[in-house]
């Protein structure tokens, strides 16, 4: 009698339902971490926009405005622009970027003064008309489970995570 070399259906069967559960094991965990890796990706982009703006402001001598949502956007886009004949309107030589969050986060709030936006002077300083100390803030974003994280904006127009 020959017995050929090879897995019967049984054998298979095992073999598959063991993997299942191991993966069913570990997609919750995976979703945490790309949950928390989204917020990381936030942070980071959020923090190199604001001080690329800045160092925009001093490199172009011109005021330079970052507006978080704006009237009627998304809760998840901001906008870069170089202000180079200082009527905080945008025209269309100037240069002006357009950003998204990644997918599923969002801004959850924008506590600065003035309301949702930075304005850099040609010094790289946060510019306004309302008096001193009022200026910066801290701008909230979350990930799609609820989760935040701040970054903060001083007066000096410097961003860093608290």
């Amino acid at each position: 009698m020959s017995r050929s070399a090879g897995f019967s259906l049984i054998e298979l069967l095992i073999a598959l339902v063991v993997m299942g559960i191991v993966l069913a094991l570990s997609l919750p965990p995976f979703n945490d971490y790309r949950n928390a890796m989204a917020l990381k990706q936030v942070n980071g982009q959020l923090l190199q926009d604001v001080r690329r703006a800045r160092q925009l402001s001093v490199t172009r001598h011109a005021p330079v405005v970052m507006v978080f949502g704006g009237k009627g956007a998304a809760k998840n886009t901001y906008t870069t622009h170089v202000d180079t004949n200082g009527d905080n309107v945008r025209q269309s030589n100037e240069m002006m970027t357009r950003r998204s969050l990644p997918r599923g986060c969002k801004l959850h709030k924008v506590n600065l003064s003035p309301t949702d936006s930075l304005t850099f002077d040609i010094s790289g300083v946060l510019r306004s008309t309302v008096p001193v100390g009022t200026l910066g803030g801290n701008i909230v974003f979350m990930n799609a489970v609820g989760a935040k994280d701040t970054l903060m904006v001083s007066t000096a127009g410097v961003c860093y995570r608290p």
